[in-house]
């Protein structure tokens, strides 16, 4: 797992924040030494500091909502066995990798005719400069940020922001109806229930075979009342015969590319092969005369549409935006493979992302982006944990006790 949070929205913090919870003492990170260098141009440990404090910021929040609480530990947890790499580490590292992508989009945007309006620069400073006045001393320590490196990072977001589309304006937009023909289908699924463990296997052969039979003869009668029935509900038929039976409606790809060796048989869209196999010779509306059977299950199936145009569509639009993104994430490889990139790992280093060292984001309205929008109001915070503070008693202890974490 090497990105475990959000993509970085830094656009949306050009608004007025302030800091709240604030204890322990400064990081000892100096924000102003060079952390990355792209083809000359140095980056600065602030910039990667603040981009990385917000990714750690949105990660906990989203193991807050989905989860009902910020997994504190994650951050320490070792994410590869072989190198030892906690996911603290590796979150900052894939912020790094950004960064990167970020400056060279930056460099490159001369060339697409991209640039920042003076609207958009002047939104950006303001931003930059209420994040500083609404923020503590010891909070823009922590962070070790400066104005300057809050400006750099909202100014490479909007870069990458505005870079994408002139990027990929050659794509190719035709896709065919062939190509993106979507089937809907609508079918009720009758599993064989898993033997009970235990007992000889004779007697086992004879329990699978009993509910083998069991889920057939439910199936058949499910098939049996949808073949008597004119526009027939099949949820409702499936139900009547067991309750927990319910019917799928969905579409699939009638027409995919070959597949790899390798690949799986299923459909992207999860409908078995049988079942995309059966349909094809029936016509819209009917149902399939026999039962269709794959891998313990039997199928009752009805097609629908053997064109639905309004999901063909959709995938048209799928299929462009997919080449589009392969097509600005082939440029961007490419790119990186032509940079001169060094990264200085003592540095980096020195960015602890830990479990004792918490900073928050705190959205208090929703509003645009930066690029030429109205700007959100956040509130950023940032707290180290007891464990922090009691390591954190001395200014002369405290780098020696957090390199000892992050060693940890």
């Amino acid at each position: 797992m090497r990105y475990i949070g959000k993509k970085i929205a830094l656009g949306c913090l050009a608004g007025v924040l302030a800091a709240t919870g604030l204890t322990g003492c400064s990081s000892k990170m100096d924000g102003s030494s060079v952390a990355v260098t792209v083809n000359g141009e140095q980056v600065p440990l602030g910039v990667v500091s603040f981009m990385t404090r917000y990714q750690q910021a949105q990660t906990q929040a989203m193991y807050e909502m989905y989860f009902g609480g910020a997994n504190d530990g994650l951050w320490d947890q070792v994410s590869d066995e072989k190198t030892g790499e906690t996911y603290g580490e590796s979150a900052r590292d894939d912020v790094v990798e950004q960064v990167e992508v970020m400056y060279l989009l930056r460099e490159k945007a001369k060339d697409y005719d991209v640039k920042i309006t003076k609207k958009e620069q002047k939104k950006i400073t303001e931003a930059a400069k209420q994040f500083i006045e609404a923020n503590s001393q010891a909070t823009l320590e922590n962070l070790a940020v400066t104005q300057a490196d809050i400006e750099t990072a909202l100014e490479l977001q909007t870069y990458e922001k505005k870079m994408f589309d002139p990027m990929v304006a050659d794509v190719d937009t035709k896709v065919s109806d062939n190509e993106a023909q979507q089937t809907t289908v609508t079918y009720v699924t009758v599993e064989e229930k898993d033997t009970e463990e235990g007992g000889d296997s004779a007697s086992a052969n004879e329990e699978e075979k009993a509910k083998e039979a069991t889920a057939k003869e439910k199936a058949q009668q499910i098939l049996d009342e949808a073949l008597a029935t004119a526009n027939a509900d099949m949820d409702a038929i499936a139900k009547d015969v067991d309750e927990e039976l319910s019917v799928t409606e969905t579409h699939f790809t009638a027409n995919p590319p070959e597949k790899e060796d390798d690949e799986e048989e299923e459909d992207i869209g999860g409908v078995p092969q049988s079942v995309q196999d059966v349909v094809k010779d029936l016509a819209d509306g009917e149902v399939a005369s026999e039962l269709v059977e794959e891998d313990g299950a039997y199928y009752v199936v009805r097609l629908e549409k053997a064109f639905d145009e309004e999901s063909t569509n959709e995938k048209k639009d799928s299929i462009i935006s997919e080449r589009k993104q392969d097509m600005y994430d082939d440029m961007i490889e490419d790119w990186k493979d032509k940079a001169d990139i060094q990264v200085d790992k003592k540095v980096l280093k020195t960015l602890k992302v830990t479990a004792n060292r918490k900073f928050t984001f705190k959205q208090e309205e929703e509003t645009e982006d930066v690029s030429d929008n109205e700007a959100d109001q956040e509130e950023v915070s940032s707290n180290e944990s007891e464990e922090a503070q009691d390591s954190d008693q001395g200014e002369d202890e405290a780098p020696e006790a957090q390199e000892k974490d992050t060693e940890e």
